[in-house]
């Protein structure tokens, strides 16, 4: 309460000289206690801004933040380039950031008291009583806090002043990564609200931003350097030479232990072979509403993992995101198997390395008609050298007539997040000139490089919004290639 006070967040207002409308619309305060890792506890006074979703649209108050994507590649170049990392939280991020709206808080019983305890003089004679005989504070933002609205656009809005005020560039494929060329390299900058990431090959440029920042939000910014940081609840790890190391170890032991069986079996795969198997609805036994709750709890815990360090059982909870509205006693023994999995992997790290930023190398699969709908499942990943930097795991939308549309139409479900990561790399200046898409289906890949000039009687029908990878191939920016085998083991 002392830091709003010394922050200037706010001014007192005289009720008496509200009016009806603005007394409405009075958004309540609100104090929260967080326990850090650390021990430590952390308290964060913010605001209820509910009641705003009446009057403010959610495309006028959406931030963007830092793409999962955006992470993985750019820390793969860091680790390539050898660069030097730094992780920063900025302080009272949003009481360093103006509001430019008018907004009346009300301070009711114990933090109405708080704050007269900060400053009797100045909030004392405000104070009123409410109809429980509450004591009541009415306070106008001059600041924004965390809770409102339109907080975390505001603030995006000065950071990214801020740094283009630097010298910075936003790269336009993602609106929260930054770069400056310096004389001594590229400085990158990556955010999330107010978390960065920083990293250059000079420690010397670094330490510049970090000053600069400094010079802003004071000396209690929190600052992490070395090869070793946690940044977007993952454990970045670049101490190993020219190695990108990612794991969330901690948060797989609390997936295991929240979950109200002991797992103490351990699983080789993460999956068995019925994965796709489901049983038609008169015979399958639904899971009671606890265990339901439980059971979609779990998947989108191991859903938040799975993208990030652990892609190797993606495909499993890609299954498992289909059945979480009425999920039924083999989904549980499936999501068992995951977790059984997880328990003898608990310290895997997802390990990257580069070998050439320059070769772009996607390979993409599909399973024929798995699912119990008869639609295909997609798999692709992306190596710039060792280990999968990007991979995905969906089931098709649409049904297919052959194993060769089912191909077809997994490049298409890939082919925006291909063409993204190679226009982000080529805006981030690493010379990346095209992707190679990688398949084991050569009917696939002359439909796919030729478009309708291969079409024949089998596949006439196909619609043509899926030969858009044809016109991509006729620009450049893919080839098609063919592979077999120990071609697909590029994470050995």
């Amino acid at each position: 309460m002392r830091q709003l006070h010394n922050m200037r967040t706010f001014f007192p207002r005289d009720p008496k000289t509200l009016t009806r409308e603005e007394r409405q619309k009075a958004l309540s305060s609100l104090i929260f206690l967080k326990e850090k890792e650390s021990g430590e506890v952390k308290d964060r006074t913010c605001i209820n801004g509910v009641p705003q979703r009446e009057y403010i649209r959610k495309e006028d108050a959406a931030s963007p933040t830092v793409a999962t994507d955006s992470v993985f590649l750019t820390g793969a170049v860091d680790a390539y380039q050898r660069r030097d990392v730094a992780y920063i939280d900025l302080p009272g991020a949003f009481l360093h950031t103006l509001t430019d709206e008018k907004v009346i808080m009300v301070l009711r019983g114990e933090l109405c008291e708080l704050m007269c305890l900060v400053e009797p003089k100045l909030y004392r004679k405000y104070v009123c009583k409410d109809k429980r005989g509450q004591p009541v504070l009415h306070v106008e933002l001059y600041k924004s806090l965390y809770g409102l609205m339109r907080s975390v656009l505001l603030f995006y809005r000065k950071l990214r002043k801020e740094l283009e005020d630097y010298g910075m560039q936003m790269n336009p494929y993602d609106m929260c990564v930054a770069n400056k060329d310096t004389k001594h390299g590229q400085l990158t900058v990556l955010w999330h609200v107010d978390d960065l990431k920083l990293s250059c090959k000079s420690k010397v440029e670094v330490t510049k931003l970090i000053c600069y920042l400094r010079n802003i939000y004071g000396d209690k910014m929190t600052i992490k350097r070395g090869g070793k940081g946690k940044y977007l609840g993952m454990n970045l790890d670049f101490t190993e030479p020219g190695i990108f190391q990612v794991d969330m170890v901690q948060y797989v032991k609390e997936i295991l232990t929240e979950f109200p069986e002991k797992i103490e079996k351990m699983s080789p795969t993460p999956h068995s072979d019925n994965l796709f198997t489901v049983r038609d609805e008169d015979q399958a036994v639904l899971l009671p509403e606890e265990q339901a709750i439980q059971f979609h709890r779990t998947t989108a815990q191991l859903l938040f993992l799975s993208t990030r360090a652990r892609k190797d059982m993606q495909t499993a909870v890609s299954f498992l995101t289909t059945r979480v509205k009425k999920p039924d006693q083999d989904d549980r023994r499936k999501i068992k198997k995951v977790l059984e999995y997880l328990n003898g992997t608990v310290e895997l790290k997802l390990r990257i390395e580069v070998k050439d930023l320059r070769v772009m190398r996607w390979y993409v699969d599909a399973a024929h008609m798995v699912h119990w709908d008869c639609k295909g499942q997609t798999g692709a990943a992306m190596t710039l050298g060792r280990g999968a930097v990007l991979s995905y795991s969906w089931k098709q939308k649409a049904n297919t007539k052959s194993s060769t549309e089912t191909e077809l139409v997994g490049v298409d479900d890939a082919i925006s997040n291909i063409l993204w990561s190679l226009y982000f790399l080529q805006a981030q200046g690493c010379g990346t000139s095209h992707a190679i898409i990688y398949q084991d289906n050569k009917s696939a890949i002359l439909l796919e490089s030729n478009g309708k000039w291969s079409s024949g009687k089998r596949t006439k029908h196909i619609k043509a919004k899926y030969f858009f990878v044809t016109d991509k191939v006729a620009d450049g920016d893919v080839i098609i290639r063919h592979a077999m085998g120990d071609h697909w083991s590029f994470c050995s």
